[in-house]
């Protein structure tokens, strides 16, 4: 069985309150209980008080020292706010009493203590007793029992109690259905969220949840969910980009073999010519590999699932080594590479992971220069970071271009450049390493002027 959100918050809300609700009610009876029976005390205390010097003992029994009081109109009348008074011995024998008792007696109770207020019953009807003792010297010679009728007063308590006992499960149900109303009225938004969640499909991730009135915990959470949104839309379009780029640059090697293939089966060719279709169709096979390369390792990455390996790495030792394998591009564009390291500086990193890092850097700065320039390759120490530049004056990217650069698949008009090859893989490969190892990567460049500088910086 499901149970709404609101039904849930108002129940708890009710259940909540009843026990609240409860403890006022119940203060509420046992405060008027007590103020009514304090005021019958005050009252029934003040009547014996004014009988007891009414009374005298002599010889060891009490007697009345003025009878006329007990023909006042109070001890006649049972009806009009009649006070019983009565006289007993030492063991409760009545002596004399108020006529308005007649048949009737009050029953002294030798068990309570001088003085002290308890409810009795008269003929069926409750009563509010008090008791004194009358002493002759310091021995108890017999008691004078004071008594008020409190049928009103209960009456007013039982009223008391019973509006209040069919009070509550009103009130606890009003409450019901004003804080469900509320709880409706609250949670607004999260419909919102659910109604706006159930319309957003693969096509249409532009959707977005209206921000509730009032900056709430709603609100913070409409917020959110609408950031997640954003990251979602910006995820998939990239990776709908990254799979149609990647499908064009597999596409077109795979057309150049399938072209140059058919060709050669149109007639018969020389041995040479078929070893040089064959050729070139191996190097485009070659350019196929090193872009599924690419495309793994950035993919695998993307994922994060690859373990970091951190080990001491001495990057003077690891750039001779990337030098030594870029020997035949640098010497085919007569270019000169010069390595400034005052020392050997060790940083600790993934080796694998910082190799392709910057072998991907130096790459780019031989494919760019222009022919016989000069590379410089810096590395130094600057308080606790070693920074590792990688400087060329090659043909330069425009300031509004680094950002997209940075993103896969994409080069700077190539249209301009057609005699330089690339899949725009390296440099987004090298952002998303970086990033994994905690190294700050920069790129300055002006396009013709002063060439373009690549920056790694280490944490020593």
């Amino acid at each position: 069985m499901i149970t709404s959100y609101k039904n849930k918050i108002a129940s708890n809300f009710t259940l909540s309150t009843a026990l609240l609700v409860a403890v006022i009610f119940l203060v509420i009876y046992y405060v008027v209980r007590i103020a009514v029976f304090s005021g019958l005390q005050k009252d029934i205390t003040f009547e014996a008080d004014k009988h007891f010097y009414e009374v005298g003992v002599k010889d060891g029994a009490p007697f009345i020292a003025d009878k006329a009081e007990w023909f006042e109109r109070e001890h006649q009348e049972l009806e009009v706010n009649p006070v019983f008074v009565q006289i007993t011995d030492r063991q409760g024998r009545v002596i004399e009493k108020s006529p308005n008792l007649k048949q009737d007696a009050l029953t002294a109770d030798l068990s309570q203590e001088n003085k002290v207020f308890f409810r009795s019953k008269l003929k069926g009807l409750s009563i509010a007793q008090i008791q004194l003792a009358l002493k002759e010297r310091d021995k108890i010679a017999g008691y004078l029992v004071v008594a008020l009728p409190i049928e009103e007063s209960e009456r007013v308590l039982g009223t008391l109690k019973n509006v209040l006992l069919i009070a509550f499960p009103i009130v606890l149900l009003v409450l019901f259905f004003v804080t469900r109303f509320i709880a409706g009225k609250s949670i607004q938004p999260v419909l919102s969220v659910i109604d706006t969640a159930g319309k957003i499909t693969n096509e249409n991730l532009a959707a977005r949840i209206p921000l509730p009135p009032g900056k709430d915990e709603l609100g913070k959470l409409v917020i959110t969910i609408n950031d997640l949104l954003d990251r979602i839309e910006n995820a998939v379009h990239r990776e709908k980009q990254f799979t149609s780029d990647a499908s064009h640059e597999l596409r077109t090697p795979l057309a150049v073999i399938k072209g140059t293939l058919e060709v050669l089966i149109r007639k018969p060719r020389s041995a040479q010519e078929y070893v040089g279709k064959v050729a070139y169709c191996i190097k485009e096979i070659d350019r196929i590999s090193y872009l599924v390369d690419q495309l793994l390792l950035l993919a695998r990455f993307e994922s994060q699932k690859k373990a970091l390996d951190a080990q001491a790495i001495d990057l003077s030792e690891l750039t001779a080594t990337i030098l030594q394998r870029q020997q035949d591009q640098i010497l085919a564009k007569g270019l000169s590479v010069e390595l400034e390291a005052g020392e050997h500086y060790d940083v600790c990193s993934d080796p694998y992971m910082v190799d392709i890092i910057i072998e991907n850097l130096i790459s780019n700065a031989v494919k760019y220069s222009h022919p016989h320039e000069r590379i410089r390759i810096e590395i130094k120490k600057m308080n606790a970071e070693i920074i590792y530049s990688v400087i060329d004056r090659g043909i330069g990217i425009a300031p509004e271009e680094i950002p997209k650069i940075q993103e896969p698949f994409y080069r700077s008009h190539p249209l301009q450049h057609p005699h330089i090859t690339g899949n725009g893989l390296g440099l987004s490969i090298v952002k998303r390493m970086c990033e994994l190892l905690v190294i700050r990567f920069e790129i300055e460049s002006h396009p013709d002027e002063h060439g373009t500088t690549a920056r790694l910086t280490f944490q020593s």
